[in-house]
């Protein structure tokens, strides 16, 4: 994954622009959901500490990084503000009572909780924040389909589900939610791919499979040759209890 950045004026309202960025650099680097709300998180309180704090009375451009290194997902943040001094921000309150309780330092410290390395430094007049987060390999990977699943698409489909599996995958999930029609052709691809890795000792499973397509695996009998799921989340936990 190469280095991917984004430089903006550092305002409140660019957060949604680099939240997107940053999910969007997640997501490519391959982590799991949770994680990459955990980035999302951890990356929204570093930006908004710089636009209220670093740039508190003169705004200015904040650079923000993705990358993988190492087998982490990371992300500097860099501004040209005040310096950021993070041993003078206080422990976070999070035992008072509602009348006593103190706000401050809550976003450092979800910042630390959320990332497995948070480090900070001044640099050429410039507070420079790394954070990073491990990738840490799902037991499944995810084929979403969409549109019609006939005679003509069916090689895609076999593409799609190959390419998981030249990745190392065994567990596949398919997700149908945007599948509107599903011939035979469709069935017999899906067919032959549960085949080839269920010889190798994986599975493939299917999810969120609309009414009509469902009519399908009932008429033919594939309801018993497949495992179907409701929902994506429902197939992952199927897969992450068994795994």
């Amino acid at each position: 994954m190469t280095v991917r950045t984004i430089t903006l004026q550092a305002s409140l309202d660019t957060l949604a622009t680099i939240s997107a960025f940053v999910v969007e650099g997640a997501e490519l680097a391959g982590l799991d959901d949770h994680a990459v709300w955990e980035v999302q998180l951890a990356a929204d309180e570093a930006v908004t500490n710089v636009i209220q704090h670093s740039y508190a009375h003169q705004p200015g451009p904040i650079t923000v990084q993705t990358e993988v290194v190492d087998g982490a997902f990371r992300i500097t943040i860099i501004d040209q503000g005040r310096q950021f001094d993070p041993d003078q921000v206080p422990e976070p309150d999070l035992v008072s009572p509602l009348e006593e309780r103190k706000t401050g330092g809550l976003g450092l410290y979800l910042m630390r909780k959320l990332m497995d390395q948070v480090t900070f430094s001044f640099e050429d007049g410039r507070n420079v924040l790394q954070m990073a987060k491990r990738i840490r390999q799902r037991p499944f990977h995810i084929v979403a389909l969409e549109g019609r699943i006939d005679a003509a698409a069916a090689p895609r489909v076999t593409q799609l589900v190959r390419a998981a599996m030249a990745e190392g995958s065994k567990q596949i999930i398919v997700d149908l939610h945007d599948v509107t029609f599903l011939s035979s052709s469709g069935l017999r691809a899906l067919l032959l791919l549960a085949r080839e890795l269920r010889k190798e000792g994986g599975d493939l499973v299917l999810c969120a499979l609309q009414p009509q397509v469902a009519e399908v695996f009932h008429l033919t009998g594939f309801d018993q040759i497949f495992t179907l799921h409701h929902t994506r989340e429902e197939a992952a936990t199927a897969f992450s209890t068994n795994s």
